[in-house]
């Protein structure tokens, strides 16, 4: 077995892809079941809030229990290394706007922090919860899209059917070329049309495999 060096690309994409998963399983089922030290929905809101839409989704209950339930299945995905790419497609708005609600509220700290009116550790508590909770997050669900961005091309058509990135088409995909294939794609995938055969026959199931190349 070759010898795994820790600049090697493989291990970085294990590692992010591990990282990723586990925050996001955790987040996850710690909003029904406390396994973490941050409120839950079993806790009352009290005081401010970084941002008051965070109180309207919370206090909705439907809102946040799917945010938090595409957590756990982005977590699941990941870890088990079975439909990342298309569970870090349907996650990224979760991700983007967790990210945003961590950097408004320490953008609009820095102001004050200036005039005074805002102390240090007030400052610093809002930088450590943009970076750890959001830009951290972010940064490893961009990084792992990049990764995969092979799986991704064909999405950025002009038309459906039309030539995606490097001129291929839809119907010219082969293994490896399709809506989720690409280097490393297993084999197996099954298309969402699969129920009808005259589409698989031109696109076959492993040009749109949906499992992440495995690392």
């Amino acid at each position: 077995m070759a010898r795994m060096a820790l600049n090697d690309r493989e291990f970085a994409v294990t590692a992010v892809r591990w990282l990723l998963g586990i925050q996001s399983l955790g987040s996850g089922i710690n909003w029904w079941i406390k396994i973490l030290p941050f409120p839950n929905m079993h806790e009352h809101i009290e005081g401010p809030v970084k941002h008051e839409i965070l109180r309207v989704l919370i206090e909705s209950g439907w809102m946040f229990s799917t945010a938090k339930v595409l957590e756990i299945a982005l977590g699941l995905a990941l870890i088990f290394n079975r439909y990342a790419v298309l569970m870090l497609v349907l996650s990224f708005p979760v991700i983007v706007m967790t990210f945003l609600l961590g950097l408004f509220p320490f953008l609009n700290n820095i102001g004050p922090f200036l005039s005074g009116s805002v102390d240090g550790p007030t400052l610093w508590a809002s930088f450590l919860d943009m970076l750890f909770f959001g830009a951290g997050v972010f940064v490893m669900q961009v990084y792992l899209m990049s990764e995969y961005f092979g799986d991704y091309r064909q999405l950025f058509v002009v038309r459906p059917g039309g030539e995606g990135p490097g001129g291929s088409s839809r119907a010219e995909a082969g293994p490896g070329n399709g809506v989720f294939g690409g280097v490393g794609s297993p084999s197996g995938g099954i298309p969402p049309w699969g129920v009808m055969g005259r589409a698989r026959r031109v696109i076959p199931g492993s040009a749109l495999a949906l499992r992440a190349p495995p690392h």
